[in-house]
């Protein structure tokens, strides 16, 4: 349903269920369509008619109105079918997962339950079979069938989704999958989306061996591409007529299609298929009814996390732009200057203005391993999405970096002109979300992971912001993210910063707060941050012109002197190019904190 609403002109980001209301006739009619191809069963135009995502489209009111609306459509086209031997066309409620993927929030198990519960009961009265598709790992599917049980008394059909490996995106395998189902009055298991018929045969057969129940399989048509404001599957028809008579010798009774897939498919597969009976099935040596364990919950909950800053101790953290063009020499240098002077760790930056550099991950691996040192990296989001943001830190977490701030990040100089139009799909919410999922297992699809993380998640704050009230908001919907401690912004106005400060402590944002300071920094980038950001307060001290040694460590004592007391460090942005100055500036400002 989905791949022939698109190519009839919805647009991507439009709610699919929606159009049971606002566009029936259009749904209707692609129930017709195939139905005249050779369907037996219609699944409802209900996939994601949940509360979780409706409500994305501010449609959360409207479930039973939507999943009623579509079933009633999918009916009157089953209706309209002429006898057929094997029976009237039946009815299938569609029911896709309680949360999207990816999950940019972590829904409680109880909330998710709820959603689904509250879709079921508004199709039950309205269709011949549930079809409960699409899920990523076992245990969700099996929370899902547990609801729709308890809500009805209707057929389930119970689908996972497999990878190229055979395996579900938590890793479970089809025989694993079967043995679990088959402990729940089921009427059948199988498979479907994310992939094509070649991935699927050894799934079906691996799921036919080991259960006795029926098993249904549903392809995807291929890999699906973008292509301007449509997404493009290969016209395979012939294909999947082809491969649906190897579906039923490998086990499988009833056979379908998911993405990409059209009447055309289904045709196809009619066609085939005439005449064709079940495989004769061997039953199963192993027994029936393996129950799931859930996962143990992670040894040290992520809210035991929140340990850096240390209680009591003021932290100096000397903050240093990664290098430039893979040349290390220099960084590492500077790096084992920094913690002879006293640092507590460093804070690995992005270059301002951005320019080709080793990434802050590798320059944080090699700090920790050839300096010593505890790092804190910074990760930015922008024109990045969540399955490569997650990789890099999995991959940051397994080479012993823990310490992380998140950035929505700015757009970069392309060629002639900024790409501030550049599309960002995540932004620090949802990396911090991203981060707070992996700390309890959990990854950016929501699916479970073997082990989580142990990142502790800085986020940032601007003290320099214009709209003060937004800011703090965003603050606090940071920290309820996830997040265990915030950084500032450069402050150059530090009564300002305090106010800023005091204002996060009465709404209740209690983490600690790091403040970024940058007294070495170029007065001309300092005066253009000032002067040409939008939607930032203008420092007059910043016009000031370049400042000495003892002048900029003067003033760097000043700063945490007005700002100590709110919060529990200072991140010191340092320049390679005045290197003996920031390691003497790093020295003063740890004697200044022992002696204080």
């Amino acid at each position: 349903m989905g791949t022939m609403l698109h190519t009839a002109g919805v647009p991507l980001d439009r709610s699919l269920s929606e159009l049971n209301l606002s566009r029936p006739a259009l749904v209707a009619d692609l129930h017709k369509a195939y139905v005249a191809a050779g369907a037996r069963l219609l699944q409802t135009n209900t996939f994601d008619a949940n509360r979780l995502r409706l409500g994305q489209r501010g449609l959360e009111e409207n479930v039973a109105e939507i999943n009623i609306a579509g079933a009633r459509l999918a009916r009157q086209a089953a209706e309209t079918a002429s006898e057929h031997p094997d029976g009237p066309v039946l009815v299938a409620g569609s029911v896709g997962p309680a949360l999207s993927a990816p999950a940019l929030t972590r829904v409680p198990a109880e909330t998710r339950a709820a959603t689904l519960r509250e879709q079921i009961d508004a199709l039950a009265d309205w269709v011949d079979v549930l079809v409960l598709e699409t899920f990523g790992d076992l245990e969700s599917l099996v929370q899902a069938v547990e609801v729709a049980l308890s809500t009805c008394d209707l057929p389930v059909i119970a689908q996972l989704t497999f990878g190229d490996d055979g395996c579900t995106l938590r890793g479970e395998d089809p025989a694993t999958a079967a043995s679990v189902l088959g402990g729940y009055d089921v009427a059948a298991i199988g498979a479907n989306c994310t992939v094509g018929p070649a991935a699927l045969h050894d799934v079906i057969a691996e799921f036919a061996a080991a259960t006795s129940l029926p098993v249904s399989v549903q392809p995807n048509a291929g890999v699906p591409r973008r292509l301007g404001g449509q997404v493009r599957y290969a016209r395979n028809a012939s294909y999947f007529g082809e491969a649906a008579p190897g579906f039923v010798a490998s086990g499988a009774t009833l056979i379908g299609g998911c993405c990409g897939t059209t009447p055309a498919h289904v045709r196809a597969i009619a066609s085939a298929l005439d005449g064709m009976g079940p495989a004769v099935r061997i039953p199963p040596s192993r027994s029936r009814g393996l129950r799931l364990v859930p996962p143990a919950p992670a040894e040290h909950p992520a809210r035991d996390l929140a340990g850096w800053p240390p209680p009591g101790r003021f932290v100096v953290v000397p903050g240093l732009p990664t290098p430039r063009d893979q040349h290390v020499d220099t960084f590492v240098e500077l790096a084992a200057a920094l913690r002879d002077a006293g640092a507590d760790r460093i804070a690995v930056t992005e270059p301002e203005p951005p320019r080709t550099s080793v990434s802050p991950v590798a320059a944080g691996v090699v700090a920790r391993e050839r300096v010593g040192i505890e790092v804190m990296f910074s990760i930015e989001a922008v024109d990045r999405g969540l399955p490569a943001l997650q990789a890099d830190l999995l991959g940051a977490h397994a080479l012993g970096l823990r310490t992380v701030i998140c950035r929505t990040g700015s757009a970069r100089v392309a060629g002639d002109y900024p790409d501030a139009g550049m599309q960002t799909t995540v932004d620090s919410l949802g990396l911090i979300s991203l981060l707070a999922g992996l700390n309890v297992g959990v990854d950016c699809h929501g699916v479970a992971i073997r082990d989580a993380t142990r990142f502790v998640v800085g986020a940032g704050i601007r003290t320099a912001a214009l709209d003060v009230g937004t800011e703090v908001d965003r603050a606090l919907a940071k920290v309820r993210a996830g997040a265990h401690f915030l950084v500032t912004d450069v402050v150059y106005d530090a009564h300002r910063a305090g106010r800023m400060l005091s204002l996060l402590r009465d709404r209740g944002v209690v983490v600690p707060v790091l403040v970024s300071i940058a007294p070495h920094a170029d007065q001309r980038l300092l005066r253009a941050q000032s002067r040409e950001t939008p939607g930032v307060v203008s420092a007059p001290s910043v016009v000031a012109g370049a400042q000495t040694p003892a002048a900029a460590t003067k003033r760097a004592l000043e700063m945490v002197a007005v700002l100590g007391g709110l919060a529990a460090g200072v991140v010191v942005r340092l320049s390679y190019e005045r290197a003996a100055e920031a390691v003497g500036l790093v020295r003063s400002l740890v004697a200044a904190r022992d002696t204080a």
